[in-house]
């Protein structure tokens, strides 16, 4: 697979299941504000709520082929073999992107375990092998790299105002080689920044001088 990055804002998404797994996709796709349709005879308690607060459209009935017309992004996440089975048929013919729990090896798109530390976010992908392995990979991120959210908002500053003083990317580029390279990450990342920050302030007052 590719990992790519994908915006699902009032995209057409259809989950076909209501127990803990087709929750915890449907919360993803609400925090992309993603076009849902739950398709369950029932659901949890917290999907209803979803549903009541207008979050996302519950039909309360088994499903049938109808309900994938027009949908470009489909879960399935029931226990019944037959029903993944015909849902993952309906979706193949509409070639929609198929996210399915019980047979992975049929997903043709899959979700990540992601972090977000300040304006950064990452996510991590074992090719579906353990999600195990990325909740520890992403805690240790989280620990490892928790004090780059202090840094990026004085980062994108310090960006924006090298675009008005150096011309070209070429020049940039070099900048931030010279000025952020793997030993001030280091600093950065062991607490010890306030040298790399004043180095970074006198480089920029610097060339503001001399222009």
């Amino acid at each position: 697979m590719i990992t790519v990055g994908l915006s699902l804002k009032d995209r057409p998404c259809l989950v076909v299941g209501g127990g803990q797994v087709a929750l915890r996709r449907i919360e993803k796709l609400i925090d992309e504000e993603a076009s849902i349709i739950v398709v369950s005879p029932d659901v949890l308690p917290d999907i209803v709520t979803y549903h009541e607060a207008g979050v996302l459209q519950w039909i309360e009935k088994p499903y049938r082929s109808e309900y994938m017309v027009g949908q470009q992004f489909v879960i399935i996440a029931t226990d019944i073999p037959a029903v993944n089975a015909q849902v993952m048929e309906d979706a193949q013919e509409v070639q929609a992107f198929i996210n399915r729990a019980d047979v992975k090896d049929d997903s043709t798109w899959v979700f990540g375990s992601a972090t977000e530390i300040g304006d950064l976010e990452i996510s991590i992908f074992t090719n579906q092998v353990s999600p195990r392995v990325s909740r520890l990979l992403r805690q240790d991120i989280e620990t490892r790299y928790g004090i780059l959210a202090e840094w990026l908002p004085q980062i994108r500053l310090w960006r924006q105002e090298l675009q008005h003083i150096l011309n070209t990317p070429k020049e940039r580029e070099k900048f931030w080689r010279t000025n952020l390279g793997e030993s001030e990450f280091i600093q950065i990342l062991e607490g010890q920044g306030d040298s790399v920050k004043e180095n970074i302030v006198h480089a920029i007052s610097r060339i503001r001088s001399e222009s």
